[in-house]
């Protein structure tokens, strides 16, 4: 098995710095930086104990603010000339490396609290410190209280916190603050898994392949044909995806120079015996991959191999399951790597979220962001209600996917599973209760590629079973590679649902793939599962693919795939026009020709996807 085993969420680098004597409480003129609700399932239960530690972590301003935007929309825009060069790991550092003056202020405004060892991150943009919370409340101005979850687990929090007003326009973030987190194993929460039947493994061999395994079938012979002699749409298998998205005759050619990854959250891991079942039984080729891909644990995370009992009875793995098993089966032999990464991040409520199950996106940005080798391609499952994220913590995050993808790494995220929003529950949490539509997040950030759900064969069309996530941002404005697009769409909806979302911010998603009873093996028997949770993972997949026949010929990996997408390889997608993201108990928004905000621009369509990665011109035969 190969692990990596990693005990801290950040690549600090020790730093001591002098101490000084305590300031008196003149020196610093303090006024409220951050509020946030606390969560619905928290409830006060007192003052926190001073002497316990607490380990704070602060993130100061970036230099250059936009200058990694400027150099991505360049260098990920076909028709610019610097297109496809990419950033390295040291080039980024260089630019986002707080000034001199944020370095030196931040440090004396701790020494002079008498803190003398910081950890800070290789940019120095994180500093990590760990003191008792009678220094935090000193140091912050503010009251440590301890929070009682319904479920007995308690946490220290200050839901207001303050700086001196010289730090405000130096410091973006310090957290645990408003943070809540449950130091328990927690579920998903985001999105239906819908579980069909069990069937144990017997069940395949006896009926299962009968009715839907051993029909492969060549795309290019026999396109409507073949997809309908291999595919069930009650009952998707690898076999199927390759076929309808066209990799089943595909061979990679160098898969030693090319790479995929994926995240883990809350708790879950990617079952190795679970996968060798899963592939001897649908790319029987591939099964040694259950045991020789890699498993990265951040920040104390979960890597339970252990027992299937405990696999069920916790209702564990079935994402990460999910996630590797829809990975290998598409893309192998390419090397794969899972990050798994622990804790919790910052959370304020709201009615379809009412506790803190958000995912420590920042903490996996802040370790793979020091790493100097990362996969080509990395798709993450996980997603919220963006109302529900601080937005200095949302917009460091979304910072952190744009230094990503200046690096030439492809990052996919799920659209989410409740259209516009889930029924019953879309009113803002800011005090108002204002009747909206509420986007998801990270699927918002402009930085990443969002990948909606489809459902059927012959046509494939949105899915319905549940809604494909999709929505406009507020806290995102609309990124100039998709506003011709976009503004077009808006124009022709002629006023629908005017009012209840932002028409100026990030549109999502950009692309979809199937997320409709994936087929799957979790706690030893073979089942289904839905969502757009089963379709990124698919999409970079392809993506990996398409990235090895780049890399065969000498060219490099694609990079922000949104920019190249919208600028025209689109029409190497199949366009997706039947449905809608229905919610918030409204059709939400329809499926058309060209892009919605239902599915995107569409489903992948291998070969297409390879002609364009190598034109030369978006308007030329390729197509």
């Amino acid at each position: 098995m190969a692990l990596t085993k990693l005990s801290a969420s950040l690549g600090l680098l020790a730093a001591t710095l002098g101490a000084n004597a305590l300031p008196s409480p003149s020196k610093y003129t303090y006024s409220v930086k951050e509020t946030h609700w606390v969560p619905r399932a928290w409830t006060e239960a007192g003052s926190a104990s001073k002497s316990d530690l607490i380990n704070l972590q602060i993130g100061l301003k970036q230099q250059n603010e936009g200058l990694i935007e400027q150099h991505l929309t360049e260098v990920s825009d076909p028709s610019h000339e610097r297109y496809g060069e990419h950033l390295s790991a040291e080039d980024i550092k260089s630019m986002i490396t707080p000034s001199d003056d944020t370095l030196t202020l931040v440090n004396e405004w701790l020494q002079d609290h008498g803190i003398s060892t910081i950890g800070m991150s290789p940019a120095k943009d994180w500093f990590s410190i760990v003191v008792p919370i009678e220094k935090a409340e000193e140091l912050l101005q503010t009251s440590y209280k301890t929070f009682r979850h319904h479920d007995g687990s308690t946490v220290s929090r200050a839901p207001e916190w303050s700086l001196p007003n010289h730090l405000h326009e130096h410091i973006d973030v310090v957290q645990p603050t408003t943070s809540f987190f449950r130091p328990m194993p927690e579920g998903k929460g985001w999105g239906p898994y819908d579980k069909g039947p069990h069937h144990h493994m017997s069940w395949w061999e006896h009926t299962g392949k009968h009715m839907y395994g051993d029909r492969r079938h060549n795309w290019h012979d026999k396109d409507a044909a073949a997809v309908e002699a291999v595919c069930n749409a009650s009952f998707v298998t690898p076999d199927c995806i390759r076929t309808v998205y066209g990799t089943i005759d595909y061979e990679p050619q160098v898969p030693e120079k090319n790479s995929m990854g994926l995240t883990n959250y809350l708790n879950e891991t990617n079952k190795r015996s679970d996968t060798e079942l899963f592939l001897k039984t649908f790319r029987p080729e591939a099964a040694d991959a259950a045991y020789t891909f890699d498993i990265i644990e951040i920040a104390n995370a979960s890597n339970f191999q252990g027992n299937i009992s405990v696999e069920i009875e916790l209702n564990r793995n079935i994402e990460g399951n999910l996630d590797v098993q829809n990975m290998l089966s598409v893309a192998w032999p390419t090397p794969l790597t899972a990050f798994s990464t622990g804790g919790s991040p910052p959370f304020i409520p709201d009615i379809n979220t009412p506790t803190n199950t958000n995912e420590p996106y920042l903490t996996w940005l802040n370790y793979v962001l020091s790493q100097d080798e990362l996969p080509n391609v990395i798709s993450t499952s996980y997603g919220e209600a963006e109302q529900t994220i601080p937005e200095s913590y949302a917009k460091r995050v979304c910072a952190g996917m744009a230094q990503l993808d200046s690096r030439g790494i492809s990052v996919l995220f799920s659209s989410g599973d409740a259209g516009v929003g889930a029924d019953g529950t879309c009113y803002s949490n800011d005090g108002d209760n204002t009747y909206m539509f509420l986007p998801a997040f990270p699927a918002s950030c402009p930085w990443v590629t969002a990948v909606g759900g489809t459902a059927g064969f012959n046509p494939e069309v949105a899915v319905s079973r549940f809604a494909s996530g999709a929505g406009f941002s507020n806290l995102f404005g609309m990124p100039s590679y998709q506003q011709k697009t976009i503004e077009g769409y808006v124009d022709s909806l002629n006023g629908l649902h005017d009012g209840l979302y932002n028409k100026s911010g990030r549109a999502y998603p950009d692309v979809a793939a199937q997320g409709n009873h994936d087929a799957i093996v979790w706690g030893g028997e073979i089942t289904t599962v839905g969502g757009t949770s089963a379709s990124s993972p698919t999409f970079a997949a392809i993506i990996t693919l398409v990235n090895d026949a780049l890399i065969a010929k000498g060219r490099k990996p694609l990079g922000f795939l949104n920019p190249w997408i919208y600028s025209g390889a689109y029409k190497a997608l199949t366009d997706i026009t039947s449905g809608s993201s229905f919610g918030c108990n409204t059709t939400g928004f329809p499926a058309q020709e060209g892009w919605d905000a239902v599915t995107g621009f569409g489903t992948p369509n291998f070969d297409k996807l390879v002609r364009a990665a190598f034109a030369k011109g978006w308007d030329k035969g390729w197509n």
